[in-house]
């Protein structure tokens, strides 16, 4: 392949020219975006280049305390949950140790169970078992009868 080129005509040459100086400058323009991009990166991942490392230490400080702030805000919930339910549990204990002092000071105190009530419909049923085991025995016993 030979250099130059052998199908422009006439006019075209300046066009192309112009194009390829276009192209030239602006890989120049990329290339010192490129390096400087790469700079920057250095900058960014670099430890020794870093001008400012209270701020890193600072940036790492509020990120902990975002992180621990939810976990000790659970513990100091769980810890007033559980003094909560002590303290209902100890006024609860109160209450039946005073209850069981007034036992032990009069016992009949107590009130006296209910009696046991039986419904209505078994006192029925009670009845008529009767009536049926009674009856033979009351017409043996008063014989026959003729009206």
């Amino acid at each position: 392949m030979g250099e130059g080129t052998t199908r422009i005509v006439d006019g075209v040459g300046a066009r192309v020219r112009e194009l390829g100086d276009e192209i030239t400058d602006v890989r120049r323009w990329l290339n010192t975006l490129v390096v400087e991009l790469d700079r920057r990166r250095h900058n960014v991942t670099s430890w020794k280049g870093l001008k400012v490392p209270a701020t890193v230490a600072g940036g790492t400080l509020v990120l902990a305390a975002l992180v621990a702030t939810p976990i000790l805000m659970s513990r100091a919930r769980h810890r007033r949950q559980l003094l909560s339910r002590g303290g209902d549990l100890t006024a609860k204990a109160r209450r039946l140790a005073h209850a069981l002092g007034r036992l032990a000071e009069d016992p009949g105190r107590l009130a006296p169970p209910e009696p046991p009530k039986v419904p209505a419909s078994a006192v029925l049923a009670l009845v008529i078992a009767a009536t049926q085991v009674l009856a033979p025995t009351l017409r043996a016993a008063l014989g026959p009868r003729r009206f």
